[in-house]
């Protein structure tokens, strides 16, 4: 049995070792087109911050794969599926056929149509050259006295990339269309608390940002907001959200969305043919997060080797950022108007504290946990459990809280 994996990310490598698992006889080929073997995105904060190597990139020794019966291709860019021949038809001419086939192409960076979009200076950060020309712009504009950056984007990798050019000395400005930083990870209250611990470092932060242009004088010069608010700049780093990469799976002509979609088992619309991971749209979500890419592979994988053998319910949504050396998470519902939700809350403008919980019908059903990581697994394995926390309403953002007295 031949299984294929198109891409070469954290869903195809879980997909892939997986597979090597449930099935050691089974042919594994996987076809990325980056020339770089796997490593985690999130890595590439630290990369771009020089605080790791690009060798120190990557998850696992060339020897691993040989060692799972996984043969990687890199820089091999799939042009074409043939879906009714079950091949896979490449850039430079070649083609592989397969027995079961996983897409697990990812998404792309989201560059909105401005003018100036395509300057020298203007960069997006999902690679590993991207991560090298950041960095090598960045030392540029500091030998020429330039040190003025900005970040498009408040969400959670606007401020991880604001943090890591501020660590290489530049001033740098995030401008956020909402009225408030991560809006989809935390409330307005918590995002406040928040923003006050990232100042300190100098960033600046405009929020309802609505752009109206790049300028430039042959590179980035500046950036012009739709309020007539010019802010100087040479380096200009958009971190707006991405789109999943569906070019693929709609040229084969599978039914696509806003992702290929996919049922509970992860089968597209094509036999045989399967999708995980940020391409994947099922039950109209494409939440584009790692949880989702990790669990959606495993099932995917599961069903590759034995049709019919997983099922994939959703992934309860969670998020996790460090930044200033306050760590973020969100999990599940952070905010909701419908009739029967409570929301309850713990604020520490000072400690940079922020705790949330949304209870509905005596349960947790989600959370915000700024600064406190130490709740984490218990909050989380109470939204799991569907623990009945009513009887504990008052106590349960005390600091001093015992939580092992309500899980099971």
């Amino acid at each position: 049995m031949k299984l294929v994996i198109v891409g070469g990310g954290i869903a195809a490598i879980t997909a892939a070792r997986s597979m090597s698992a449930a099935a050691p006889e089974a042919q594994i080929e996987i076809h990325s087109d980056e020339p770089y073997p796997y490593y985690l995105r999130p890595r590439l904060i630290q990369l771009l911050a020089g605080r790791l190597t690009v060798e120190e990139m990557f998850v696992y020794p060339p020897e691993w794969y040989a060692q799972q019966g996984i043969e990687v291709h890199l820089a091999t860019s799939v042009a074409a599926l043939d879906i009714s021949e079950r091949r896979v038809l490449l850039q430079d001419g070649g083609q592989s056929s397969y027995d079961r086939l996983l897409l697990a192409v990812g998404s792309s960076p989201f560059e909105p149509p401005l003018p100036g979009m395509g300057q020298d200076g203007v960069f997006t950060l999902r690679t590993i050259e991207d991560a090298l020309a950041i960095k090598s712009h960045a030392a540029h504009c500091m030998s020429a006295g330039s040190r003025e950056a900005v970040v498009m984007g408040g969400g959670l990798l606007g401020l991880e990339c604001a943090n890591a050019l501020t660590s290489l000395g530049l001033k740098v400005t995030v401008l956020q269309r909402e009225p408030w930083l991560l809006d989809k990870q935390i409330d307005q209250e918590g995002s406040t608390v928040l923003q006050e611990q990232i100042e300190r470092l100098g960033i600046r932060f405009v929020t309802n940002a609505v752009l109206e242009a790049i300028l430039t004088n042959g590179a980035v010069s500046g950036i012009l907001l739709q309020d007539g608010l010019e802010l100087p700049t040479s380096l200009v780093l958009c971190a707006a959200g991405v789109r999943a990469n569906t070019d693929l799976p709609n040229g084969a002509g599978l039914d696509v969305n806003r992702g290929v979609l996919v049922d509970e088992e992860l089968r597209t619309s094509g036999e045989d043919v399967y999708a995980a991971g940020d391409v994947a749209e099922y039950d109209g979500q494409l939440p584009c997060i790692i949880p989702t890419a990790v669990a959606q592979a495993r099932v995917a994988a599961a069903n590759m080797v034995e049709p019919g053998s997983a099922i994939y319910r959703g992934t309860v949504p969670s998020t996790t950022l460090k930044v200033v050396g306050l760590d973020l998470t969100s999990i599940g519902v952070i905010a909701s108007q419908e009739e029967g939700y409570v929301e309850i809350r713990h604020v520490d403008h000072r400690g940079g504290i922020y705790r949330k919980l949304v209870l509905h019908d005596g349960h947790i059903a989600g959370a915000i946990l700024l600064g406190d990581k130490e709740r984490v697994p218990a909050v989380t394995t109470l939204i799991r459990q569907g623990t009945d926390v009513s009887g504990y309403r008052d106590q349960l953002l005390e600091d001093d809280f015992d939580f092992k007295t309500i899980i099971n």
